[in-house]
């Protein structure tokens, strides 16, 4: 029995991060348990505070409260996960209750819970080939083309991961397996429903109720063996007998937190696995991040064994030109043709036509047409009045949207059906054939039979974006479409250089990463290097510096005001450069900014929008 117990609080503050003892009531000292969520008074408050029991003792110089209750009796935090989100707080410089937030759902005692899942055998046949057979940290470069299993269409990324998955099942280990977004949770799935192994999965879905959250939460943790599958917060999945985490698309925009604690599910993952998991990377582009851990020999990179995708490419020159409309025309008959293209609405931007400046907004945007009829500002959706340098009303129309696509590909094949994907927009009812389906990025839907022919329009504008990654952007949008096609499939990519089109018509993606990476290394610039922006009064923020600066950061930048800081630092660093920055966070307090409260001292590690 115990009579002492250290509590992690669950709370975002920085300066509550760490343990605090208390002692445990007579009544509770049977039933106290490591991992169980208790609440117990602090301070001056007279409302009671939750935390989780990290550790039980005999003895402690510092108790002198008593819990209050158990409001959990199950082990929410097992000793593995307290560890991990303990080594993510402080890679993020962030208190380990925020991270505890995220990994661990509200509790909610009223909701009945789940079974666990019961275990069975289950023997399975891979479907798809390997250059070579996957090590312990493996990156795998999919083929891009779907996998005919049983006259059936799959994913041959999804194959891989659940193929992987029931390896370790059969060792009875559990797996976690993480993906962006709903589509390519349900590429998976349905592989496990085609070989009715769905009853041994749990799926955390994006959105799902706090309650079924809770529920799953329960179910894994009470089960022996499992595979977990979900977008990002799945990587916290309290799995028993863990042994396998399988990771897709890692350079996706979903797998980062785009507030704090700023995470990225590629870290998570590298973290989590550590030396003793089996880690698998799948995308069908090869990030620079990934590579350059296979140039450091951390990762073995393999490939899927297929047939390559039919890809061809046009160079700049007309928007459509006579290839464009042929691959529709021959393809149309066969199966619906996709049309990528970098931006929605009728027209991107919009320009003055007496001066000729791009119209801006009082606010600062710009104005664009959303559709034929509107023009608005991007931030602040005011209507268009007047040019803010000439006050001419005359507006002149930008490059072309995907709706003014839709309205210009209706009159060249009026008897095809034409339908638009955007991240607001899903297009129902799709048929077999003689359909155009014109799309955003990550908008366009995964089709059963798949695609016959995609057209990828405006590629210059994707390679003209204000990123440093611009290119490694633009085939990942890329790539993640081609995968889509039918085995059979055509790709053209209308206005795109030789140089980049020879590369990619021929699969040469891992050359292209480690070009990429060579030049990052060249101007020090990430992922060869680590950043990290600081936000804080400047009294505080030079005292982050020094103490940054002192474990051997490097300052890049100082705005004016002093207010705002971007360092930079190799990867060996990075630990005491956090643990430098967590200690000066520490003995910070709340500073106002517009009305609001914020973080004494801010730290974004790793931030993508510093460059």
């Amino acid at each position: 029995m115990a009579r002492f117990a250290s509590i992690v609080a669950k709370s975002p503050l920085i300066q509550l991060d760490r343990k605090f003892d208390y002692l445990v009531p007579e009544d509770l000292e049977d039933h106290i348990a490591l991992g169980q969520l208790v609440s117990f008074p602090f301070g001056r408050t007279k409302k009671p505070q939750e935390g989780y029991v990290v550790e039980l003792m005999d003895a402690s110089d510092y108790a002198t409260s008593k819990l209050l209750a158990i409001k959990d009796s199950s082990c929410l935090l097992t000793p593995q996960l307290a560890d991990f989100t303990r080594a993510v707080a402080d890679r993020q410089c962030v208190a380990l209750g925020e991270i505890l937030a995220v990994a661990i759902p509200d509790h909610m005692p009223t909701i009945e819970l789940l079974e666990p899942i019961s275990y069975r055998a289950i023997s399975s046949t891979p479907a798809f080939k390997l250059d070579a057979p996957l090590t312990n940290r493996s990156a795998v470069l999919s083929s891009g083309k779907p996998l005919v299993v049983e006259e059936k269409l799959f994913a041959d990324w999804a194959v891989l991961l659940v193929e992987a998955a029931l390896e370790r099942h059969a060792a009875r280990q559990s797996s976690i397996i993480v993906v962006p977004e709903r589509s390519d949770i349900d590429a998976i799935t349905d592989y496990c429903k085609h070989l009715g192994v769905s009853d041994q999965c749990a799926v955390l879905l994006p959105n799902q109720k706090r309650s079924t959250k809770f529920q799953l939460h329960h179910q894994i943790s009470q089960s022996e063996v499992s595979i977990v599958i979900g977008t990002r917060s799945a990587i916290y999945s309290p799995c028993q007998n863990l042994g396998l985490i399988g990771l897709h698309d890692d350079a996706d925009d979903n797998l980062r937190d785009q507030g704090s604690p700023f995470t990225t599910a590629r870290d998570l993952a590298l973290i989590r696995a550590g030396d003793s998991l089996q880690l698998v990377l799948t995308a069908p582009y090869r990030s620079t991040e990934v590579q350059r851990l296979v140039q450091l020999g951390y990762l073995s990179s393999h490939k899927i064994v297929q047939s390559p995708a039919r890809i061809s490419y046009t160079e700049p020159g007309l928007r459509m030109d006579q290839s464009a409309f042929q691959l529709i025309k021959d393809q149309l008959p066969i199966g619906p043709v996709l049309v990528l293209l970098p931006r929605k609405g009728d027209s991107a931007a919009a320009f003055c036509g007496g001066c000729g400046q791009k119209l801006a907004c009082s606010c600062g945007g710009y104005f664009w047409q959303p559709d034929a009829d509107h023009i608005q500002c991007r931030v602040c959706s005011k209507p268009f009045v007047s040019c803010t340098n000439c006050q001419s009303r005359n507006f002149k129309k930008g490059r072309t949207g995907s709706s003014r696509t839709v309205a210009e590909l209706g009159k060249a094949f009026p008897n095809a059906l034409i339908s638009e994907a955007t991240g607001s927009q899903k297009p129902s009812g799709l048929k077999n054939k003689n359909q155009i389906v014109v799309a955003t990025p990550g908008s366009a839907p995964r089709l059963p039979g798949g695609y016959s022919g995609l057209l990828i329009l405006d590629c210059d504008v994707w390679l003209a974006r204000q990123s440093l990654n611009a290119q490694g952007i633009a085939i990942r949008d890329w790539q993640e479409a081609i995968e889509l096609m039918q085995p059979n499939g055509r790709a053209v990519l209308s206005g795109l250089d030789s140089t980049l089109g020879k590369a990619l018509s021929l699969g040469q993606l891992e050359a292209l990463a480690a070009t990429n990476l060579a030049e990052a290394k060249e101007m020090s610039l990430p992922p060869t290097v680590r950043i990290c922006t600081l936000e804080a009064e400047p009294q505080t923020l030079n005292t982050a510096l020094e103490a940054a600066k002192s474990e051997g950061a490097e300052l890049l930048r100082l705005d004016a005001e002093g207010s705002r800081a971007l360092i930079r630092f190799g990867y060996r660093q990075g630990p005491a450069v956090a643990k430098a920055l967590r200690g000066v966070s520490v003995g910070t307090t709340a500073r106002t900014v517009n009305n609001s409260k914020r973080r004494g001292l801010r730290v974004v590690m790793d931030d993508p929008d510093a460059l």
